[in-house]
């Protein structure tokens, strides 16, 4: 963090102020398995972040950190039983949506930290359930916001444009996706629309993302 805030900081920029974080975990279970989802979620918000980044030198910075990230989350793939790495390319997230998969765990930020995010609306499995499944299978979620949602979107790396559809019933939920390209960490999304292009953007998004382990 010191060293991405300097060279933010070297570029003429006031970097952001670290919050303060409670994750929950009571035991070395929790923190693995805590850690199995916030270590891809890092490696998604450098990666979606890298095309925003104007300067070099904050870029270089960043980069040398998303590749130590990768290597956090294979690492913790390995110790928990699964491939090392799921698939050929990594998932990139949008800021907000970074945002929205880590507010559940701040617990204050200082002045100075403001990123002038609203958190999208949580997305979870209905009743508890934990967030796995395989493809054809049948995901019932909950979220308060899911009026207007026509389709529940898959995003991964792996896939042509980002993105798969499946339509979203309100009292059944959606089937997943069948495709080999669809597979371990796949972020889902409550959207208003299924674009051709596979690609989502913020406007259509009405929750999440939730964070979906895919075998």
């Amino acid at each position: 963090m010191s060293l991405l805030q300097s060279a933010i900081a070297q570029a003429g920029v006031a970097p952001v102020q670290p919050c303060q974080y409670a994750f929950g975990f009571t035991d070395a279970a929790g923190m693995v398995a805590t850690a199995s989802v916030l270590e891809s979620v890092g490696v998604s918000a450098y990666l979606g972040a890298a095309p925003l980044v104007s300067d070099g030198g904050i870029l270089g910075t960043a980069g040398s950190i998303l590749t130590i990230e990768a290597r956090h989350q294979s690492f913790i793939r390995v110790a928990t039983a699964a491939k090392a790495s799921p698939g050929s390319f990594d998932t990139a997230l949008s800021p907000k949506q970074v945002f929205s998969l880590a507010a559940p765990f701040i617990t204050s930020c200082p002045e100075g930290s403001n990123l002038i995010f609203t958190a999208f609306p949580t997305l979870t499995m209905a009743n508890g359930a934990q967030a796995q499944a395989q493809a054809g299978s049948v995901l019932a979620l909950q979220s308060e916001a899911q009026a207007g949602a026509t389709h529940c979107s898959f995003t991964n790396g792996n896939i042509p444009g980002g993105s798969r559809f499946a339509p979203f019933d309100a009292a059944t939920g959606c089937v997943v996706p069948e495709g080999a390209d669809l597979q371990g960490i796949v972020y889902v999304n409550l959207v208003n629309q299924a674009p051709l292009t596979g690609k989502i953007t913020d406007d259509i998004i009405l929750a999440g993302p939730m964070v979906l382990t895919l075998s």
